[in-house]
């Protein structure tokens, strides 16, 4: 028999959960081994000069222990029914209605053919911006065709 399944074996022994056919073969490597018999000896040695606790656990501790794994009681479901997701989508409404209404254009105060005749009786001109630009590149551009020097052919 190996050292480790000797050593458990007397482990067993010791705490009384030795089965009877483990029991035989720990008898039978006892009778044929003198290692094994005083490894028995100093595990009893020591079995002995430990002594035993000397309070015993509460009268309560295997409830205390076993309430402990037990899980905790779930609350009644309507107790924590989530009020606040249709607050929330009541709020973001609230916002999107107020966000259109303010970007949207102000209403005209005068009527269109006021604003027109206004329009038309300033005889203003309306100039684009970059049309004086626009000019500006298509004379470069002519110059650039007419100049013999840079063998322009096609525009």
């Amino acid at each position: 028999m190996n050292p480790h399944e000797l050593e458990r074996l007397l482990l067993l022994e010791q705490s009384g959960e030795l089965a009877p056919r483990q029991r035989r073969a720990l008898d039978a490597e006892l009778a044929a081994s003198e290692t094994a018999r005083r490894l028995r000896d100093r595990l009893r040695a020591w079995t002995a000069a430990v002594p035993p606790p000397a309070a015993a656990p509460a009268p309560d501790a295997a409830a205390r222990i076993a309430a402990r794994l037990r899980p905790p009681p779930r609350p009644a479901a309507w107790i924590f029914r989530p009020v606040w997701k249709p607050a929330l989508a009541a709020a973001a409404a609230l916002a999107l209605f107020l966000g259109v209404r303010s970007f949207r254009p102000a209403p005209i105060a005068a009527p269109i053919e006021t604003a027109v005749n206004a329009t038309a009786s300033a005889d203003e001109v309306w100039t684009d911006p970059l049309d004086a630009e626009f000019t500006e590149l298509e004379n470069l551009l002519l110059a650039i065709s007419t100049d013999d020097s840079l063998n322009v052919t096609k525009l």
